[in-house]
């Protein structure tokens, strides 16, 4: 067996700033070795999709429809509250007409699908603008590629910034422009004048608060210093020209509450009656829009936790706590979920947004609970709320990780009105050997979904609720399934069984201690293939093997723990059942001959980067022959501007430095022997961005399918080429085949799963 390495797991860094389990599994893949990911290369590939896009290699969406993913932002037309346009945190903009029982994706295919903001302009109904790059500090999505602007509606967008003959602007300008917007607000008095709230994960990429200026044009604004900060709100008052007010966040007693009568020039901390400033955190802002001199702000403390509701009458001069963490002891992520509205025409009806909704009609004297996580209850509304909009009498839309909700009368009752938002955001994907109609994977807070099951065309079915995992057919029985959830939570569906819910068949064994359990954020898991005489095995990932040959009833190790880090791959060859290979986090690769009875030592070379393997498959006939995937893009190296304080010194960490990728290795390899030796699949030929997938056609001529972040591509004899046709620029988070049907499926973390038909690829001659 593998060398025992420590008894105590390593685990790779995680994220400065993040919340969520699924952050880690994003960061290990698309980030480290840095804080946050880089989106240059990313647009560089984005790019050349266009060019490279064959309208022959067509794919079928193939849902969910009903279960949508997570959405950041919402602007509703000023006069006709059933016109809204809904940003996805990975899935682009979509619009519907009439009140959200119908929508249309309206975002180009290649522009980057992860948006932070969206507004309209208060000159020009017609007039929006759209900011990429999620605010919500939340890790598992890329930073923006800046801004975009539409003239008719959303009907077409062209980049904000660009050259005069129409270009993108140049690499070294997009530096100063900001990746994460949570916030756009247009000054009512001045057609041009705007502000934009931005926060970063890392201080390669500058945020704060900037200012569009009428005569010095975009810039930001360096009144609490010229490093990076976080600018989480901002807000103009509608009758005071030049009087607006943000919320910042610059990690001591500036923080807080802030206030300008000149446009941004000059500043203001407001402290009467709030708070001491280096307690607030992530604090949102709103104007009364019946009385404006009123106005609230919902503030998150250190912990992340509600530090208060606050409102102020005299312009934010003084302010009065309304609201406190005791009121509200189940509501934390504040850094992630963090909304508030008032009513257009009561100043006193208030409704904010953490975890949960929560409604004051007398000004913060009383509040009540207006939303719940009960499916069936009329008060249903899914959790972590990320904006809301009140735009006509008692009409309240919000904008959550499950899509969007709309209420008629002020928030009694609710509506998903998610239906046809193609949105979900997949962690993997399978699909039934028996049947290719019965797919489904792990998605982010919608849980494992399962489509072919109980319900009709591209609807879903929620399997099991949270943060979905992986999902693992039977090769024989598609009634016959495992997932697996969180903190290695493994659930097991058989024939004659409701889809709902499943059995949980988590390993319990006093040697399975709480950090391994909750080591990986996804457990990966694997069946053993071919014609199996009584119960198939299943293997699970922590940092060594589980395996169950009861169909889950005992779990027992596989293995004694490899390098420490969770494994993130697990191959078992269908050529040959007792050959198996793990990948794991920190770039291991390992293999055994005997059916898991014993490993080898790790296998990999100098020119597999010590990056996570995100895949290992084997060739359908020659269980010797194995391709691996691995994470990140390529290595950074880091550029200091000439007007860099730290300039002549390395520092990666200056406000002014550029990091630039260079390829300096390949993200496929391939093994003609068993993973002795390995050779350079990609050749160079592959975009310099992460893939999470590789998958062997089960049939002739077995070509190898990889997808990424940026599109999906297929192995031909002397290179490889781009089958990704009508995809939207998402990431491509996992890939399928079904051996009968010839598809190939696909997995996207944004815009749910897609369907390619292989027998109809162009090959050019």
């Amino acid at each position: 067996m593998a060398e025992k390495t420590e008894k105590t797991p390593k685990t790779v860094p995680a994220p400065t700033d993040t919340h969520k389990d699924r952050s880690v599994w994003y960061y290990q893949r698309s980030s480290f070795p840095l804080r946050d990911a880089m989106p240059t290369e990313l647009e560089k590939a984005w790019a050349e999709l266009d060019k490279s896009r064959v309208p022959e290699h067509h794919w079928e969406e193939a849902g969910p429809h009903n279960i949508a993913g997570r959405f950041t932002s919402l602007v509703v037309h000023p006069d006709a509250p059933n016109t809204l346009h809904a940003g996805a945190a990975g899935g682009g903009v979509w619009r519907s007409t009439d009140g959200g029982a119908n929508w249309k994706p309206a975002w180009p295919l290649s522009a980057s699908h992860n948006i932070g903001a969206l507004a309209i302009h208060p000159n020009d109904v017609n007039g929006l603008i759209a900011a990429t790059g999620e605010a919500n500090l939340s890790a598992d999505g890329y930073p923006g590629s800046g801004f975009y602007c539409s003239s008719d509606g959303g009907d077409t967008w062209i980049p904000f910034f660009q050259t005069p003959d129409g270009k993108p602007v140049s690499e070294e300008e997009q530096q100063q422009i900001p990746r994460r917007v949570g916030t756009i607000a247009f000054s009512p008095f001045e057609f041009i004048r705007s502000a934009m709230g931005s926060v970063s994960l890392d201080e390669r990429m500058q945020a704060g608060l900037y200012l569009i200026d009428p005569n010095t044009g975009f810039a930001p604004c360096t009144f609490w210093g010229k490093r990076s900060y976080n600018c989480h709100s901002v807000v103009y008052h509608p009758k005071v020209n030049g009087l607006l007010f943000a919320a910042i966040e610059t990690r001591g007693t500036l923080n807080g509450i802030w206030r300008s009568a000149d446009n941004g020039v000059n500043w203001t901390q407001l402290t009467n009656g709030l708070p001491p400033t280096e307690q607030f955190r992530r604090t949102s802002l709103a104007i009364a829009p019946s009385q404006p001199d009123t106005m609230y702000a919902l503030a998150a403390d250190r912990a992340r936790n509600v530090l208060g509701i606050f409102r102020s009458d005299d312009q934010g001069k003084s302010w009065r706590p309304i609201g406190n963490a005791a009121q509200f002891p189940d509501e934390n992520f504040m850094s992630y979920n963090n909304t508030i509205v008032v009513h257009p025409r009561h100043p006193d009806f208030v409704i904010w947004g953490g975890v949960n909704l929560h409604r004051t009609t007398d000004g913060g004297k009383t509040w009540r609970q207006i939303s719940f996580r009960f499916p069936n209850s009329p008060a249903h509304v899914h959790e972590d709320q990320h904006a809301l909009v009140m735009p006509d009498g008692d009409l309240v839309y919000s904008a959550n990780d499950g899509g969007i909700a709309k209420s008629v009368n002020g928030g009694d009752t609710w509506t998903s009105i998610s239906q046809g938002l193609m949105t979900a955001m997949f962690y993997d994907i399978d699909v039934a050997p028996t049947n290719s109609q019965i797919f489904g994977g792990g998605a982010q807070d919608a849980g494992t979904l399962v489509a072919g099951v109980s319900t009709q065309g591209k609807e879903f079915l929620q399997a099991f609720p949270g943060d979905g995992g992986w999902l693992l057919f039977d090769p024989n029985d598609e009634q016959h399934v495992f997932g697996s959830a969180q903190n290695l939570t493994i659930r097991r569906h058989r024939k004659g069984e409701p889809w709902f819910p499943w059995t949980d068949v988590s390993p319990q064994s006093d040697d399975l201690t709480d950090e391994e359990r909750t080591q990986r954020a996804i457990a990966v898991l694997a069946i053993e293939p071919g014609t199996v005489q009584g119960t198939r095995k299943v293997w699970a990932g922590s940092s060594r093997l589980w395996l169950t040959a009861d169909d889950g009833e005992t779990w027992a190790p596989a293995s004694d723990f490899f390098d420490g880090s969770a494994i993130s791959a697990i191959e078992v060859a269908g050529a040959d059942p007792k050959v198996m290979y793990v990948g794991t986090s920190i770039g291991g690769i390992f293999r055994s001959a005997d059916g898991g009875k014993t490993w080898s030592q790790e296998l990999g070379s100098m020119d597999i980067p010590p990056r996570l393997i995100t895949r290992i498959v084997t060739h359908p006939k020659d269980a010797k022959t194995v391709v691996v995937a691995v994470a990140s893009t390529g290595m950074p190296g880091v550029t200091l501007a000439s007007d860099s304080p730290a300039a002549g010194s390395f520092s990666p960490l200056v406000a002014h430095a550029q990091v630039a990728f260079q390829k300096t290795y390949s993200n496929i390899f391939q093994s003609a022997d068993g993973g002795a030796n390995w050779t350079d699949l990609d050749l160079g030929q592959l975009p310099n961005v992460v893939f999470n997938a590789v998958e062997y056609e089960t049939r002739d001529p077995f070509r190898l399918f990889a997808a990424g972040d940026a599109g999906v591509y297929v192995k031909l004899p002397n290179r490889w080429m781009a089958i990704h046709g009508n995809l939207p620029a998402v990431v491509i988070s996992d890939l399928v085949y079904h051996h009968s049907d010839q598809i190939l499926l696909a997995a996207t973390y944004g815009r749910g799963i897609w369907r390619f038909h292989t027998d109809k690829l162009k090959i050019p001659e």
